[in-house]
């Protein structure tokens, strides 16, 4: 249907369409679904059966059709996620992390200066996705698509650095998990100095985290790039040896020991 007959349809079940209001309605609202409510509250719709459901359509796809390009509705942002698991089950990161990307554009938009942790989008988003979850998997999924392609660890730097900006009070652990990326992506594409800048940082911030250790040991020696350094890893590995508390951690840095020869079994 075009645009004036999805409008003249509403109009005859009771919905006084009005763009303008429409476009600021798709500020103050999250979903498709939400406006369609608002509509059934503040008009007398006369719907009946199976057009009971045409109201909710009609604001899902005129959302799309009328307003801007970064302004997305939780349904297309939901669809958007769906297209790219689809794409991962085919091996494809690159045009997966092209849909999500979109959907992080879409998120960006939602942001108030107030906010500076997910806590307020958790809750808005809940109904169709979980954005700390997704967050996580596009930091993740985009190290995948730079093994692909390098300019995708470029793209993954600038997301997690706009992360960290915008919720700069979220979990510790993602915080330091998201820093972590950085620093990873940075030494794939041999800015090896940025990624020792930004491990120092890092161990500045949480020194009692056994991953920023681990962290800045994998700089001089897990890609054997031309800061290769046993020693110097072997120290920083048994830093964070040192402040381990977890099982897990420790059996990970033995492990890195291990394979430099510090330890055996």
């Amino acid at each position: 249907m075009s645009n004036e007959e999805i409008i003249e349809k509403l109009q005859s079940i009771g919905i006084m369409f009005n763009k303008e209001i429409f476009l600021k309605d798709i500020e103050k609202y999250y979903s498709a679904e939400q406006i369609s409510e608002n509509w059934f509250n503040i008009f007398n719709v006369t719907a009946k059966g199976r057009d009971e459901d045409f109201p909710f359509f009609a604001a899902w796809v005129l959302w799309e059709r009328l307003a801007p390009e970064n302004v997305l509705s939780m349904e297309q942002m939901a669809d958007l996620i769906e297209e790219g698991y689809q794409y991962l089950n085919d091996n494809k990161s690159i045009l997966a992390c092209d849909k999500w990307l979109k959907v992080w554009e879409g998120i960006k938009y939602r942001i108030r200066k107030d906010f500076n942790t997910l806590e307020y989008l958790d809750k808005a988003y809940c109904g169709s996705f979980d954005i700390r979850y997704f967050c996580q998997e596009l930091e993740s999924e985009l190290y995948n698509a730079g093994i692909d392609d390098p300019k995708y660890f470029e793209i993954r730097i600038k997301y997690c650095k706009e992360f960290l900006h915008y919720f700069q009070n979220e979990d510790e652990e993602l915080i330091h998990q998201i820093r972590r990326a950085i620093i990873e992506s940075l030494v794939r594409l041999n800015k090896l100095e940025e990624a020792k800048n930004e491990c120092e940082k890092l161990i500045l911030d949480f020194p009692k985290n056994p991953w920023s250790y681990i962290a800045y040991g994998d700089v001089y020696c897990l890609h054997k790039s031309e800061i290769y350094d046993a020693v110097k890893a072997i120290e920083l590995y048994q830093k964070g040896l040192s402040v381990a508390t977890g099982k897990e951690e420790k059996e990970i840095i033995k492990e890195r020991l291990k394979n430099l020869g510090k330890y055996n079994y």
